[in-house]
């Protein structure tokens, strides 16, 4: 595929999906679902099976997680920067990329304080009503017509910016045809690099951290939050204050590492996350001497 079809055929399939587990898969759930066969397979099966089967069980859940997971690394992160990589100068990209960042969590703010209010709309709706389901139809609206622009934007970009500015850089240059490699020799490829590699290795440490923190977290929160429409305005409140924060620290960034430098700004997150797990069971001044302690030793 060209570089442009492989955006559209990322895309695509979550909006079909999303607007298919509201209008679809999550009506006849009960259909869809197979809790008889779960039901004998756990009666004749050890307990260890539980975490599996329930997951078999609830299979279309199981999907939308992680689909909804996915849909930030791979639009976001691969397709969003790709196409910013590609329209954007080394120059232009000092004065460019922090502002794509403010922008991102401008949206986190707005989309936030939607969740809220479509979870708020459960109060105006008759008795016997899903409000659940009336909400994911509301949320899942949004997604898809928020997908809808964001491909006829990457259409216009296309062909108005990418295939105007293409020829130009190209004119009079010697153009190297692209090198061809299979899987195995790519692969190859990229652990030969050490940016690749170091690359690698944050990216999946951060991943690790923050589903083990995610996963704690959340149990609690289902705890506090039975209903899933007040865990749902819950966390459009808690994206907004996201947000806000990301934003603060991101205004705050450049004093950071330029007083600090990257190693401490970097090591703020796994100290905090070490004193909060060595505090228990201290007194506030014990705590407060060993986070210096540990600040002092990451300095």
């Amino acid at each position: 595929m060209e570089l442009k079809n492989v955006f559209y055929a990322c895309v695509v399939p979550f909006l079909i999906f999303f607007a298919a587990f509201a209008g679809i898969i999550y009506p006849n759930r009960g259909v869809l679902h197979p809790h008889a066969l779960i039901d004998v397979l756990a009666a004749r099966l050890p307990t260890n099976f539980a975490a599996p089967l329930a997951i078999i069980r609830n299979w279309s859940f199981a999907v939308f997680y992680v689909m909804a997971e996915m849909w930030g690394s791979v639009v976001a992160s691969l397709l969003f920067w790709g196409l910013a990589n590609e329209v954007t100068t080394v120059e232009e990209a000092k004065k460019y990329y922090p502002l794509f960042g403010l922008g991102a969590n401008v949206a986190l703010i707005f989309s936030g304080q939607y969740v809220k209010f479509v979870s708020g709309l459960r109060a105006n709706l008759a008795p016997g009503v899903d409000a659940w389901a009336v909400s994911l139809n509301w949320l899942m609206g949004a997604v898809v017509g928020s997908g809808g622009v964001l491909l006829m934007t990457y259409k216009y970009i296309q062909d108005n910016i990418v295939a105007k500015k293409q020829p130009s850089e190209n004119k009079g240059l010697n153009i190297k045809k692209k090198t061809k490699m299979t899987l195995k020799e790519s692969a190859k490829f990229l652990t030969s690099s050490p940016y690749i590699r170091d690359l690698a290795i944050l990216v999946i440490s951060y991943g690790m951290c923050i589903n083990i923190v995610e996963v704690s977290w959340k149990a609690k929160l289902k705890q506090a939050f039975p209903d899933p429409n007040s865990y749902s305005a819950f966390m459009g409140n808690f994206s907004s204050a996201t947000g806000a924060v990301t934003l603060i620290m991101m205004l705050l960034g450049r004093s950071i590492f330029q007083k600090f430098g990257w190693r401490v700004a970097a090591l703020v997150t796994p100290t905090v996350r070490i004193f909060r797990r060595l505090s228990i069971g201290y007194s506030m001044r014990e705590a407060s001497n060993l986070y210096e302690g540990i600040l002092l030793c990451c300095m």
